[in-house]
């Protein structure tokens, strides 16, 4: 199943000084803004993303995709040492790693999370590496009705899964989806640019992702001296490594884990946060002591922190083969893809096989030096989160301005930055899902595009295609169960309640 002379070649491609430095200076910027409460690993993504515009595919993604796992773990350093998840997925991992910092077990619990971290990513990408070209090779199969499909189920998925309000969701999608058809079509068109011809190639991706995720953020800590006030107590960083060794304590957690990680992951727009909670869940129910969850049971933090990094494998297959981003540093990674002119969808991985395989490697890579770079940070994570936010807020909106002007070198571009900075500050404020814009500006313009091939193909047979053809009808099927599981659900809490 894996193509070993584009792996070969992929891994001749990899090993270079510069791509190993580009992984250790990725890992680092991952891991110490995702550690800072308020801040992800999306935002060093946002940031550097226009920066590798110079760059040749490779190490491009490469650094991006380095920052994407450095992030994935760094949310659990203040999860367990404030109480304070960095990112929401790390909502599972303080709800033992935090009472473990509190009976003074801090190092050990930091350890667990990294050498769970690791483990759980290694497999991860294993996984990734295996099913990927048969996956590809199956997504050949897909013609216009079935991207149509594609793009329709996952927006419905993010409805499904995402947000509080089903809603609230389905409105932020539209949202999106009006914006993304924002431009000329592929038949000549012109739509809602109001006479901007810096429109006429549809809302420019890098600077509306800049506004919606870093700067909307920034509008929440305008009004705070510090993100954390709380000083950390580091008397038992050194037991880092100690706690690295105790993860391997729990090989069925880890691979049951993993297991829902790698599924959850793929699904689009579902997420690494749903994974974790998800496999806390099944953790505590398998546990002989399920009542110590809560409490300090380190198994609490394996089963967050494996699933949460082994989400990445799942949610890459998803963006590489389907061109459906999982999460918002999915999105950005898909962004980087379309910068290096390459076209996202099934024929990616076939068109540039040598490359993906490459980067996927290097994904192996990453999770081995994980363990370091994560276990060093979380030693000295203390003064980080102590940077005061008038030193942290001017630095950023300068990279944001600085990287949204690069991309096509316009200020039209950094002014979209600050309209897209509002509206996430907008949105966000009322508990809109900004990544549900998000996909609806990616997808609403390969829905548009394949259901206009679907006509010229068909024509007024177009509508009974849909019906004809045995992938369309499973993604009919499940975009309908995608967009009714909301409402069972509620009703299901409704009959217990």
């Amino acid at each position: 199943m894996i193509d070993l002379q584009s792996l070969s070649e992929g891994i001749s491609m990899l090993i270079s000084f510069e791509n190993f430095f580009l992984m250790i200076v990725g890992l680092t910027l991952g891991v110490i803004l995702a550690a800072i409460p308020g801040f992800t690993g999306s935002l060093g993504i946002a940031i550097m993303l226009p920066l590798t515009f110079g760059m040749d595919p490779l190490p491009s993604l490469v650094f991006l995709l380095s920052i994407y796992t450095g992030g994935l773990y760094g949310g659990a350093i203040t999860a367990i040492l404030l109480n304070t998840p960095g990112s929401p997925a790390a909502v599972a991992t303080s709800l033992d790693g935090y009472p473990m910092t509190k009976k003074g077990f801090a190092g050990r619990a930091l350890g667990v999370a990294v050498g769970a971290s690791s483990i759980g990513g290694f497999i991860g990408i294993s996984v990734l590496l295996v099913i990927i070209q048969p996956l590809a090779g199956f997504a050949l199969r897909f013609g216009p009705t079935e991207m149509f499909m594609v793009a329709v189920f996952g927006l419905t998925i993010i409805a499904a899964l995402k947000g509080d309000s089903f809603v609230k969701t389905l409105y932020a999608g539209l949202l999106g989806i009006l914006l993304g058809t924002i431009g000329m079509t592929s038949s000549g068109a012109i739509r809602g640019t109001f006479g901007s011809s810096e429109l006429l190639d549809g809302i420019p991706i890098i600077p509306a992702l800049i506004g919606l995720f870093a700067v909307s953020e920034l509008f929440f800590l305008v009004d705070k001296g510090y993100v954390a006030k709380q000083q950390i107590n580091r008397r038992n960083s050194l037991e880092v490594m100690d706690g690295v060794k105790r993860a391997f304590k729990y090989p069925g957690n880890i691979l049951r884990s993993s297991t829902i990680g790698v599924f959850i992951g793929a699904l689009p727009a579902a997420g690494s946060t749903i994974a974790s909670l998800v496999s806390y869940n099944e953790a505590k129910r398998a546990s002989k002591d399920p009542s110590s969850f809560g409490k300090g049971n380190e198994e609490g933090v394996v089963a967050g922190e494996a699933a949460n990094n082994s989400s990445e494998g799942g949610a890459l297959a998803t963006m590489l083969v389907l061109g459906i981003p999982g999460s918002a540093s999915a999105a950005m990674l898909l962004g980087a893809i379309i910068m290096q002119g390459w076209t996202p969808g099934p024929r990616l991985f076939i068109d540039h096989s040598d490359v993906l395989y490459g980067v996927i490697f290097s994904e192996l890579i990453q999770e081995i030096l994980l363990v370091v770079i994560g276990g060093a940070f979380a030693i000295i994570a203390g003064r980080i989160v102590q940077v005061p936010t008038r030193v942290l807020i001017p630095t950023i909106i300068v990279f944001a301005l600085i990287g949204s002007f690069a991309v096509r070198n316009l200020m039209f571009d950094a002014m979209l930055v600050f309209l897209f900075g509002l509206l996430g500050w907008y949105l966000r404020k009322n508990a809109y899902p900004t990544i549900a814009v998000v996909l609806g500006l990616i997808l609403g313009p390969l829905a548009d595009t394949e259901l206009l091939r679907s006509h010229q193909l068909y024509g007024e047979e177009t509508f009974a295609m849909f019906f004809q053809r045995p992938i369309t009808l499973i993604l009919i099927a499940l975009t309908i169960l995608g967009g009714i599981t909301p409402f069972l659900m509620e009703k299901k809490k409704q009959k217990k309640g």
